[in-house]
């Protein structure tokens, strides 16, 4: 029995032992844990790609060139406004009625006293003539006196009296000229005036001095403005103009004819040229203008409110996503792909507005393969596996990669 179970336990060993070795020789000879399995990254091609600076602003619509329709020298009561804001106007056309009552009252009596003028100027007219026919007999009397002297037919009193004669009627002709010369003066002070109340009379119709739209009106019927009072403003030739806000310290980078891109509310967009440049000034001044023109049309957004953004500069740069970025010991990099390595690279970059790109200013050659979304897997220096290759895509060219680690 002792033989039997010894047999047995020696069987069960030598069973036992060859499963036992195997298993154990099988997990010592295992090779090495497999790879992680390899990250799918996006690479990019350093392409250059072409910049637009710009300055953000904000502002309105506003006529270009306004033209202020002022109260006639004459002071009297608006009769009618024949036109309402936002119209369209010729040049000539009738705008605002004025009451004529007064200025035609003014123009009866300045016509009456030209006409007195006149009358007194044909009575000196008269006047003179016959002093000057006066004179002319005095004058032949005086010589008939002294022909009959000579015979003794004439007494020295008789020439005395001939020659005082003469001399009163020099007199009365040139009082008679002086008289003249009052009227015709007298004449044209009063027919200046009929021309003046005339032209008053012919501005109570207040006309547009040119043709344009009509974007103000200060007045209302029945009301009696003061001389030189504004009535009304008209934009000339209904051009309009946006007109930004911006801080002084930028107008440095602004230029005459700068392109400026513009937001309707309605979120239109309108291109425009800087047609002017108006710097804050004083002490206390505060935000400085550019005016730019719009083209034609957009006389209906007078008022609107406006975004915009002026171009202040155009160059060629590398950009990148921030996602690409890493933060190295020696500061910002990035991981350049060179022979299938991620190769870790300093390089030195600005921000672009909005934080979602950077621009690179040195250390990324143009061209270069970069990983455009770093990953905490990648290690500088490591091998990367990666399938398929760059492909066009315009200015940026792009491709999704397989990238892992890998052993040599």
């Amino acid at each position: 029995m002792r033989w039997i179970t010894r047999g047995a336990v020696v069987a069960t060993v030598a069973i036992l032992c060859p499963l036992g070795i195997s298993r154990l020789t099988a997990t010592e000879m295992v090779g090495p844990i497999d790879a992680p399995a390899p990250v799918t990254a996006s690479v990019r091609r350093a392409d250059p790609l072409r910049i637009d600076d710009v300055l953000h602003a904000f502002g309105h619509v506003a006529p270009s060139r306004t033209m202020r329709v002022s109260m006639p020298r004459h002071a009297a009561p608006v009769t009618d406004i024949l036109v309402n804001e936002g119209d369209l106007v010729q040049a000539g056309q009738t705008l605002v009625r004025i009451d004529r009552t007064e200025i035609e009252r003014d123009l009866l009596q300045a016509r009456a006293t030209l006409s007195a003028t006149r009358a007194d100027v044909r009575i000196a007219t008269s006047s003179l003539q016959v002093a000057a026919t006066d004179i002319a007999q005095r004058r032949a009397e005086l010589e008939r006196l002294e022909r009959l002297s000579k015979t003794g037919a004439s007494s020295k009193v008789q020439r005395q009296d001939a020659t005082r004669a003469l001399q009163q009627a020099l007199s009365e002709h040139e009082a008679a000229k002086a008289r003249l010369t009052g009227a015709e003066a007298s004449e044209t002070l009063a027919l200046l005036e009929v021309e003046r109340v005339t032209a008053l009379s012919a501005r109570m119709d207040i006309r547009a001095p040119v043709a344009g739209r009509v974007t103000a009106i200060m007045v209302d019927p029945g009301t009696t403005p003061a001389i030189g009072t504004p009535i009304l403003d008209l934009a000339a030739a209904d051009a309009m103009e946006a007109v930004l806000t911006v801080p002084p310290h930028t107008l440095a980078r602004v230029s005459l004819g700068d392109p400026v891109r513009l937001w309707t509310p309605d979120g239109a967009m309108i291109e425009g040229d800087v047609a002017r440049i108006s710097p804050a000034t004083g002490p206390e001044a505060g935000l400085a203008r550019v005016a730019v023109r719009l083209p034609d049309g957009h006389a209906h957004l007078a008022g609107a409110s406006l975004r915009g953004e002026i171009l202040v500069d155009q160059r060629v740069a590398i950009v990148v996503p921030t996602s690409a970025l890493v933060a190295l010991e020696s500061g910002p990099g990035l991981f350049r792909v060179v022979d299938r390595r991620a190769i870790a690279t300093p390089v030195e970059l600005s921000m672009r507005p909005g934080g979602a790109e950077a621009e690179i200013v040195a250390g990324l050659p143009e061209g270069a393969a970069y990983v455009a979304v770093a990953s905490p897997l990648l290690r500088d220096g490591e091998r990367v596996a990666h399938r398929g290759g760059l492909t066009d895509t315009g200015l940026k060219q792009t491709a999704a990669l397989d990238l892992g680690p890998v052993r040599p």
